[in-house]
């Protein structure tokens, strides 16, 4: 064999062998993407599944914004919430479910009435959920729902104790940061009114979820009043979305 075909048969292997590290590399860096990459799960064909395995595939289920809803009826208080453990411990399980599932929320009525349940948003969190996650879960439960007071008062209306009981379930999870309870008023009346009324709702909302185990040096109270309106149009719909109380993570708690 001539020097000049020996040489370029080396060179063929050479090029040859990069080709196929290439490939090789280039392949062990897509199985290991695609590894580390969630699946997009159909969360509601999977929770469906999973009650139909259990003969409860009369339960309908959604997914929205992160929340996964239960709706249906049902004769027994038990089956209602067998349904929905379920699901839960079947999703929980999953990987995949961080960061796309935020919250359950229970909707299937007891013998058609229904049970004033609120989402569950601390049990997707894990045992250290960061900042990040424990913002969306606060965020997730007021989202559409708002911490009812009597009127003109800082009285907490009974029908909002599942909301705050769900609220308290996040702070006890996320216990390594303080979170600031905004307090915010509509604009009618005089504007030092709402001031002084907005603290002591946002007061009364702590008080509330210290009585739940909340430790009260992870809660920051401040009232806002009239001064950050949600809605500026000046209607009852507007009022009502201004009149509340916003959960916002302030910073991480040194041990």
């Amino acid at each position: 064999m001539s020097l000049a075909i020996a040489s370029g048969v080396l060179a063929s292997i050479l090029v040859l062998g990069l080709s196929l590290e290439h490939t090789i590399n280039a392949t062990g860096q897509s199985a290991l993407i695609a590894k580390q990459a969630p699946k997009n799960v159909d969360w509601v064909a999977f929770a469906h599944d999973v009650l139909t395995k259990e003969n409860k595939n009369f339960i309908l289920v959604a997914f929205r914004s992160g929340v996964l809803t239960l709706r249906g009826d049902v004769q027994e208080i038990g089956e209602r919430a067998r349904a929905m453990s379920l699901v839960k411990q079947a999703i929980m399980k999953e990987e995949t479910h961080v960061g796309q599932v935020l919250a359950f929320d229970n909707q299937i009525t007891l013998a058609g009435k229904r049970l004033d349940d609120a989402p569950d948003a601390a049990s997707t969190l894990g045992s250290q959920p960061t900042s990040l996650a424990c913002q969306t879960a606060y965020d997730t439960l007021l989202d559409g729902r708002v911490i009812q007071f009597g009127s003109g008062s800082a009285v907490l209306s009974e029908e909002s104790k599942p909301l705050l009981n769900a609220l308290a379930d996040v702070a006890k999870r996320c216990k390594t940061y303080l979170v600031e309870l905004g307090g915010h008023t509509d604009a009618r009346g005089d504007a030092t009114a709402n001031q002084a009324l907005s603290e002591r709702r946002a007061q009364s909302v702590a008080d509330y979820l210290v009585t739940k185990s909340v430790p009260a040096s992870l809660l920051e109270v401040t009232g806002y009043g009239e001064t950050r309106p949600k809605d500026t149009r000046d209607n009852a719909k507007a009022q009502a979305k201004n009149r509340r109380i916003e959960f916002k993570i302030k910073h991480e708690v040194k041990p």
